[in-house]
């Protein structure tokens, strides 16, 4: 669902935890369109008319109890830093109480600037390959069929949210690498990767001294002169029932490879369902990974016969 609610149409009682949509609310002529395309984000109302533009993300979800069980989710979406729509799973009726359920991340232990430094995490807004093409990273949920190098498209399993503190020690920090760092279109745009985001290589060469035709690179270490992203970051991780090589801003880069410590930073509804998968799925990462002597010695062969570094 795209149609969302504006943010003036629903009401919360912060105190007792409810939230109403006004009773007059016509589905009909008053939800909002968020539109996506190349040149960024858009609300569109009923007429046509554009209500707002620029860079979306998604905070933290609301979900709240259904009166007949189960839970509907609000994603709070912003657009240039500014909350401006409440998108629903499913409509609200006006005029009926919601109470807040609890938070997704309830039990969830929050990761430390090291060890996000260590997941593979991209930034808000970055451009996922899907069956329903190109989506922000933070638009994506549970289910969602993203494209993998390995097995065609897989639905994701869980959409991890992380932050990075303004005053996160600099080695910790996203390394914001421009586009085309590693070839034509190599990223299509500016990308935010995590240190040790793995980025897929591959070629003769690599078969040649490895013995692999494909092998994943650090993200600082194949883009060394990337800087680290100043300010509080929020980044995300995807999560699959196997490590995956998914299609970033036009770039092949590595999935989670879920080893038993990072069963931690899952809810615990989300780790209740899925450890006995995770546990058989993740025993193997979905590709090995240069060192970081390894990756310059690569970086130096394909500058000099100016080919791409990415694969």
């Amino acid at each position: 669902m795209t149609l969302g609610y504006p943010v003036d149409a629903l009401e919360q009682d912060r105190e007792a935890g409810l939230w109403q949509l006004d009773d007059h609310f016509d589905h009909e002529i008053e939800m909002l369109d968020l539109v996506h395309d190349s040149g960024g984000s858009r609300l569109v109302d009923v007429t046509g008319c554009v209500r707002v533009a620029g860079v979306l993300t998604a905070d933290i979800p609301v979900l709240l109890e259904r009166a007949g069980g189960g839970t509907i989710r609000l994603d709070r979406i912003e657009i240039d830093g500014r909350l401006v729509m409440f998108l629903p799973s499913e409509y609200l009726t006006p005029g009926e109480l919601y109470r807040e359920a609890a938070p997704l991340g309830t039990g969830a232990r929050p990761a430390s600037p090291e060890e996000i430094a260590l997941m593979p995490a991209f930034g808000a807004g970055t451009m996922i390959a899907t069956d329903d093409g190109p989506q922000p990273i933070d638009w994506l949920r549970p289910g969602d069929r993203v494209l993998t190098r390995d097995n065609g498209y897989r639905p994701l399993l869980w959409l991890g949210t992380h932050n990075m503190p303004r005053r996160a020690p600099e080695a910790t920090r996203p390394r914001a690498v421009a586009a085309e760092a590693f070839g034509p279109l190599q990223p299509e745009r500016d990308l935010l990767l995590s240190p040790q985001t793995g980025i897929l290589l591959a070629g003769a060469d690599l078969e040649l001294w490895f013995g692999e035709s494909e092998m994943f690179a650090a993200a600082e270490h194949l883009a060394p002169q990337a800087a680290p992203a100043e300010g509080h970051r929020t980044l995300y991780t995807l999560l699959f029932d196997t490590p995956e090589v998914v299609l970033a801003e036009g770039l092949w880069v590595a999935s989670v490879h879920a080893d038993a410590s990072f069963a931690q930073f899952l809810p615990d509804r989300v780790r209740a369902a899925l450890m006995a998968r995770l546990k058989t799925g993740h025993k193997l990462a979905a590709r090995a990974t240069l060192a970081d002597w390894e990756v310059a010695m690569f970086r130096h062969e394909r500058t000099a016969r100016s080919q791409r570094l990415a694969a």
